[in-house]
């Protein structure tokens, strides 16, 4: 490792926040090695296929105490925004960490860095947005820098960066050597790291910013509210902000553009509620409202399976809560969609699109009205809401004397198959469904081109409108450890977004509809029915061993993570266990 002090030029008007020490990129075993001595929850995506490298950073300087609030533990809703704050005391010193994943080549590059504030809630950093946006930022050369700015991250028992890995982390200190407490620096070392992005080369190595967006999920939103309201005015270094599922109301008076984008929790449970901030649209303020969605969601939980597996090996892979959980939105494509409207926002003014709001007859008591099928009204409608297979809310609850946080986790239970051929009689009218609300989301500007065109083509491979019974081994309810499935395997391989692994997608849905197949035949009661069961069972089977071989050579390629490749076949074989109980070989 080298340490670079990096002076950089700072914007005119970000000249008071200064760009702090860079040391990085540093040297790292490989991935899940005994040492312990790579970045914590180093990718597993396929970066290399996309263009993209992943490199961690220390950074360390000087930080300011401002007399702005600690925001309430949790969401960090609020319905007065902080006031301008103040320094109380300067000259504080800190080191920490900072992971980004940017474009290999300027020509790939547009001119934007993501940088995000983690999530600290569970005891660890946690990259909730880049979780949920992966893809995206990817696919449309956006750089993303993680800052780890709180102390839980980095000290948090057992599970803090320092206590992962002493010979890594042991000098990270955001706390002067446990002397402030509250976080306190917390806010000027965002601010810092920000600058660091923008204007120490090595950070990005050497690609042209031309603009920055703050962003924070949940907790870290919470305190990334506070920071745009009290301390972006003293010294700008953002272009804009990106609060998702949390914040403080914003103040109007405010010179950058803000987009606030919340799921139907923040709407519907009471311990996530952020219906004390919500406020009206303005030139720089745009509120967005996700009907069904929930606050911590599915594809930013699958997606970290095989991290937690090989970095946090002691914790659950599965929700243990009173309704089978995880809402089936794709909150990540109105993510997408909000990035880049606030991207020609500052490059171009262009004003996003206004969001219809959930809708909520009654505050107290919490009165949010529902259609026949227990599905909010309002909101931002996705198409996989608006032609619905299942119910997918924002709430749930911890089972009855066991500890959790369900209340985040909301719901997914899908239809039973009387409702779904009622619903859908034909595969093709589901399919022209689909599409023609894919249609009117786009035009609506929540859901890009090319995130429709995946909606569509999910639509198209799936068995809605067949006439199929989608037993258990089919269905996508819970968590894969809860109830192994087809379509769970699926979303655990999709979600990696695999280079050239659209086979396998295709493999899976074959798997699907021989298991659904087997399902339909198993309910009529002859000999031959039940022949044609076992049969379709048995295919089945043999489908998911050429899915286990086509995971095997995207490994052997270097397309698939050692970590993750071996995640998908162990559920693979998991499955192919519960195939021959019910009668395939």
């Amino acid at each position: 490792m080298c340490a670079l002090a990096l002076a950089g030029i700072a914007a005119p008007a970000s000249a008071a926040v200064p760009t702090p020490v860079v040391t990085g990129p540093l040297a790292s075993d490989p991935r899940g090695s005994a040492s312990r001595n790579y970045t914590f929850f180093a990718t597993d995506l396929d970066l290399e296929g996309r263009g993209y490298v992943e490199e961690e950073f220390f950074i360390s300087g000087a930080a300011n105490v401002y007399d702005a609030p600690n925001p309430p533990v949790g969401i960090g809703a609020g319905p007065v925004p902080a006031p301008t704050a103040h320094i109380v005391s300067t000259g504080h010193p800190y080191q920490t960490r900072l992971v980004v994943r940017r474009p290999k080549h300027e020509r790939d590059f547009n001119g934007t860095v993501v940088v995000e504030w983690t999530n600290v809630t569970s005891g660890y950093d946690v990259e909730a947005l880049w979780f949920r946006t992966h893809e995206f930022l990817m696919r449309s050369g956006y750089a993303w820098v993680g800052v780890s700015a709180q102390n839980a991250g980095i000290s948090a028992l057992p599970n803090g960066l320092k206590t992962w890995s002493p010979a890594r982390y042991d000098t990270l200190d955001v706390t002067q050597g446990g002397t402030i407490t509250g976080d306190s620096l917390s806010y000027d070392i965002f601010s810092q790291a920000i600058q660091a992005a923008r204007n120490a080369p090595a950070v990005v190595d050497g690609l042209r910013v031309k603009r920055v967006i703050a962003a924070g999920v949940s907790q870290s939103a919470g305190r990334l509210g506070v920071w745009v309201n009290a301390v972006h005015p003293i010294d700008p270094v953002a272009d804009a902000v990106l609060l998702y599922i949390g914040g403080q109301r914003i103040r109007e008076d405010l010179d950058i553009p803000v987009l606030k984008l919340l799921s139907e929790t923040e709407h519907v449970a009471p311990q996530a509620s952020e219906l004390s901030s919500l406020q009206p649209d303005t030139d720089k303020i745009r509120v967005w409202a996700m009907a069904g969605t929930s606050h911590s969601d599915w594809a930013s939980y699958v997606v970290r399976y095989a991290l937690l597996r090989r970095d946090l090996p002691a914790l659950p892979l599965f929700d243990n809560c009173a309704d089978p959980s995880r809402s089936r939105m794709q909150d990540r494509y109105v993510i997408g969609a909000a990035i880049d409207a606030i991207t020609k926002w500052v490059r171009k003014g262009l004003q996003p699109p206004h969001s219809p709001q959930i809708e909520i007859t009654s505050v107290s008591p919490l009165v949010v009205p529902r259609d026949a099928r227990g599905n909010a009204l309002g909101g931002i409608r996705l198409a996989s809401f608006a032609v619905p297979v299942a119910l997918d809310q924002g709430s749930n609850n911890n089972k009855p004397g066991v500890p959790g946080l369900c209340f985040l986790n909301g719901t997914h239970i899908p239809f039973d198959q009387a409702t779904l051929d009622a619903l859908y009689p034909s595969h093709h009218g589901y399919v022209h469904a689909i599409t023609q609300a894919a249609k009117q989301n786009m035009r609506d500007g929540f859901l890009l081109e090319e995130d429709a065109e995946e909606v569509v083509a999910d639509a198209s491979t799936s068995i809605y409108g067949l006439g199929l019974n989608c037993g258990p081994l089919c269905a996508n309810i819970a968590q894969f450890p809860l109830n192994p499935s087809t379509s769970i395997l699926r979303d655990h391989t999709k979600f990696y977004y695999f280079h050239g692994g659209g086979a396998l997608l295709k493999t899976l849905d074959l798997a699907t509809w021989w298991v659904a197949r087997g399902y339909t035949f198993a309910d009529q009661p002859d000999f031959r029915s039940q022949e044609k069961s076992r049969k379709s069972f048995a295919e089945a089977a043999e489908v998911l061993r050429i899915y286990i071989k086509e995971v095997q050579h995207l490994e052997h390629r270097g397309r698939a993570a050692p970590e993750s490749a071996a995640l998908l076949v162990d559920y693979a074989n998991i499955l192919l266990e519960k195939l021959a109980e019910l009668g395939g070989p």
